[in-house]
């Protein structure tokens, strides 16, 4: 049975607070736009119409998408998308066919890169529904103006089903080339379909210019989602598909020093990433965050990378000369060390998270049965636990089980235990209750478990002997 997720990190004045602050913004310039035609009965209206609006936005991000009402940063980088996006509507009255230009999608394109793809939908149907009702509210009469309404509500919703759910999210930026493209095919359709809808004579001149604006607003949306969404980034502190494959290469900066500093460690993550990227996407996660939160999952083992086995090429284990407890304190503070050196070169939130959570709470076990051996009784877990947190999210608990499934298959020389030990892995972390806090289900755990068996046969996978022979260049 699926897990439901404790809803306990929302910061319920924070959030009121942002929406009020939404609400005067969009009030005010919604005012501003049609200020030559004010009166109390249309401002009512208007005032009415954005405070249900913005309720249903609420109500809809706290009961499905749950991520977005947690965080402030994802509520304004919404906000902000929803704007942009308004903005450029209210431009239609420059020229007869500025409406057809319009990127109806941008907020779905934005938002599903740096939100989720359920959120970009939702305020992208909000912003088309507000300027609609905006429109009828404040018009005079309704002539030939009453095309474009209808084209702005059905391309608009269209548009961003498209976006949102259809077309998807990639990291290879020439795939939005080819989304520029269907969403300027889909725009031509319903151009087409509002202007035989309203028009009594066709006039090939008229649509021939609507249907050049409509698909020229596809690619006109792609062009400003990749120019916003990088700044949105920076702005909000936020990350999207291509910033994760921007960090998840071998070559950054940041897994130079890896390499440098703790070569065993580097190997070590490149192999986690391999299993993590295979999970995710057996799931259907993001591979490209989960290899990213692979890669940095152990940075803080730079700060003293010889108190780490697979650093200790000299044979030589400073815990020798240890007590257990030093050890214990030694290795978990690898987890704070790789947080602190994340936030200094910037990491997104998500690998932050992940480099904090890998280990979750649990026992470290070779130091807790060392001090066992010198203790009467049963030694209590206390002290010689991570401190956690617990993974938060599906990637990270995919982490935990490959990081703790890729030493224990490496250190096992039987290929034949590999189920057993990642059943083990698995039924153990189970048993410390450490997928309590993230909504992965038994279900997933399966998957997990047989992708990693199956990834495992492909690394270790055999090779035909090389004779012992040494060939000379002449037959």
């Amino acid at each position: 049975m699926k897990k439901i997720k404790k809803i306990t990190n929302i910061k319920w004045k924070d959030m009121v607070l942002s929406y009020i602050a939404i609400f005067i913004v969009f009030s005010a310039l919604t005012l501003l736009v049609n200020i030559h035609r004010l009166t109390w009965v249309r401002v009512g209206v208007q005032l009415a119409t954005l405070i249900i609006m913005l309720v249903a936005l609420a109500l809809y991000t706290f009961f499905s998408d749950i991520a977005v009402m947690e965080s402030v940063r994802k509520t304004w980088a919404m906000f902000s998308t929803m704007l942009v996006a308004y903005g450029l509507i209210q431009l239609a009255p420059l020229w007869e066919y500025v409406i057809y230009l319009v990127p109806f999608a941008l907020c779905s394109l934005i938002l599903s890169l740096i939100v989720s793809g359920k959120c970009g939908f939702f305020a992208n149907f909000i912003v088309i529904m507000l300027c609609f009702m905006q429109d009828i509210n404040w018009q005079v009469s309704a002539t030939v103006a009453t095309e474009n309404f209808f084209y702005l509500l059905f391309s608009g919703v269209i548009e961003a089903v498209f976006a949102s759910f259809v077309l998807g999210k990639h990291y290879r930026r020439y795939r939005y080339l080819i989304v520029g493209l269907v969403l300027g095919i889909i725009s031509v359709i319903c151009a087409t379909i509002s202007y035989a809808m309203f028009s009594d004579e066709w006039s090939w001149v008229v649509y021939g210019l609507k249907a050049a604006c409509s698909f020229s607003s596809g690619i006109i949306g792609v062009m400003l989602m990749f120019v916003l969404v990088p700044l949105f980034e920076k702005i909000f502190n936020v990350s999207s598909v291509f910033r994760f494959s921007e960090i998840a290469t071998s070559d950054s900066e940041l897994m130079r020093r890896l390499f440098e500093k703790a070569p065993g460690t580097y190997n070590h993550s490149l192999t986690v990433a391999t299993y993590v990227e295979a999970c995710a996407a057996a799931i259907g996660e993001s591979a490209v965050m989960a290899r990213a939160a692979a890669y940095y999952h152990d940075i803080g083992k730079m700060k003293n990378p010889s108190y780490f086995a697979e650093n200790q090429f000299s044979g030589i284990n400073p815990h020798d000369s240890m007590t257990p407890e030093a050890s214990v304190n030694m290795i978990k503070y690898h987890t704070l060390n790789g947080l602190a050196i994340a936030k200094e070169y910037g990491l997104p939130k998500e690998v932050q998270s992940a480099i904090v959570e890998h280990h979750g709470t649990m026992v470290i076990k070779y130091f807790y049965l060392k001090a066992q051996k010198y203790t009467d009784g049963t030694l209590p877990y206390d002290g010689y636990c991570y401190d956690g947190p617990k993974p938060t999210n599906k990637i990270s608990a995919i982490l935990m089980i490959c990081d703790a499934a890729e030493a224990a298959l490496r250190a096992n020389g039987d290929k034949s235990n590999v189920e057993k030990i990642v059943d083990d892995i698995v039924a153990e972390r189970m048993a410390f209750e450490q997928f309590s806090d993230c909504d992965i289900s038994l279900k997933e755990l399966d998957i997990v478990k047989s992708t990693i068996i199956s990834t495992f046969a492909g690394i270790r996978h055999k090779r035909v002997s090389y004779p012992d022979i040494r060939l000379t260049g002449e037959k």
